[in-house]
């Protein structure tokens, strides 16, 4: 009999919801983590929104996906709270809202209006799981909210947005797995295991090897986000993923209390996010393989861009500067399910790691523990037909 139900490869979010998953089934399941530079949870800037800027909305199944991934929050943070309760509050997730803004680029123009237009039908905030109305916000509004804008900038104003501290999710996601596992009366059990596992699968049985131990398991669930093409091209298995490089920096405004501030997203890709003891700015988007350096190029294109919108940041502090190689895919879906037999995947969030990671996560422990995966979430199945994102 095998050691474990299911063993994950992969400690990020996506990994330390589905750990949290699989004991909250009764399974056995030990999640093996190499910690290695450049994992997107350390470095996500930690937006929870149900609109998408990226790409337009002619996929509704996509927006509906992100619209549940963004509902489950709620029932999540209850749970944590009710495991973990000197671990509840703001630290982890609050709801600040979004401040989408454009300046007179004709395409930027453009996005922001289709994104109001959407928001302004019922059946539009319904899609989005949106019950307040957007509100358009003047420029005056704007430097009221952040007075380090520029001053020609309109916007629309989304309450129901949120944001994360990533590294402190995963936190609150680890030690409610240890504790389920510890009260578990249903022979639950968990195990963290550091070190870079390496999947060998052989029969009926796969294996995954860590230095000299070797843990045989029912099922593996590859949740290494963008190197899980490389641990499974030596078994003849192609998942559609690469890694995506993104500088991120982190600010400080002295004298400036802005952990309450509503995120600024632009339809170019640019943000501020506001936090107790500073504000993220970003990111690159950089196709560059596997290189988790933080470059010259790449903070000044950070920056450029973040003065561009708000020149008043220009006084800020330069704290430092992360980097997250995010897992794309061809067509920007995830991919989630099995690869090969016993063998899962769920990898390809790119920059919506820490929005979709905690549901997918769980979706994807309970498909490898035998439950079927909704039917409303087959178009993220591996093996799809690619076609390329379009803009």
């Amino acid at each position: 009999m095998p050691e474990f139900d299911l063993v994950i490869i992969g400690g990020g979010i996506v990994g330390a919801s589905a750990a949290l998953a699989g004991v909250r089934k009764g399974a056995r399941v030990a999640v093996v983590d190499a910690g290695l530079a450049g994992r997107a949870t350390d470095a996500g800037a930690g937006i929870v929104s149900p609109v998408a800027l990226d790409r337009g909305e002619l996929r509704p199944e996509w927006t509906s996906v992100i619209t549940e991934c963004v509902g489950y929050y709620r029932s999540l943070l209850a749970e944590l709270d009710a495991i973990d309760p000197a671990g509840a509050g703001s630290a982890t997730f609050e709801q600040v809202g979004e401040l989408v803004v454009a300046g007179d680029d004709p395409h930027e123009q453009a996005a922001l209006d289709a994104v109001a237009e959407r928001l302004s039908r019922p059946e539009g905030r319904r899609a989005h799981g949106i019950t307040k109305p957007a509100q358009t916000v003047d420029r005056a509004d704007l430097r009221r909210y952040w007075p380090e804008l520029r001053d020609d900038l309109r916007g629309l104003y989304i309450a129901e947005v949120g944001r994360v501290v990533g590294s402190r999710l995963h936190d609150r996601l680890m030690t409610a797995t240890r504790r389920r596992a510890q009260g578990a009366r249903d022979g639950a059990t968990f195990e963290l295991i550091p070190g870079a596992g390496m999947l060998d699968p052989l029969d009926s049985v796969p294996r995954v090897r860590v230095g000299h131990r070797v843990l045989e398991a029912e099922a593996v669930l590859l949740a290494t986000g963008a190197w899980a093409a490389a641990d499974l091209a030596g078994f003849g298995v192609y998942v559609d993923v690469r890694p995506i490089r993104g500088q991120l920096v982190h600010l400080r405004l002295d004298g400036q209390q802005t952990g309450m501030r509503p995120i600024v997203n632009t339809p170019g890709g640019s943000y501020l996010l506001g936090f107790d003891d500073r504000i993220v700015v970003g990111a690159t988007h950089e196709d560059v393989g596997f290189d988790a350096r933080v470059t010259a190029a790449g903070q000044h294109a950070v920056l450029n861009d973040a003065l561009r919108l708000a020149p008043g940041l220009s006084a800020a502090t330069v704290l430092e500067t992360r980097v997250g190689l995010r897992p794309a895919t061809t067509d920007g879906l995830p991919l989630i399910g099995a690869v090969a037999p016993a063998i899962h995947v769920a990898t390809g969030l790119g920059a919506w790691g820490l929005t979709l990671g905690p549901l997918l996560g769980e979706l994807a422990a309970r498909h490898a523990l035998g439950d079927p995966l909704p039917a409303r979430f087959d178009f993220l199945r591996p093996g799809r037909p690619l076609l390329k994102e379009s803009a």
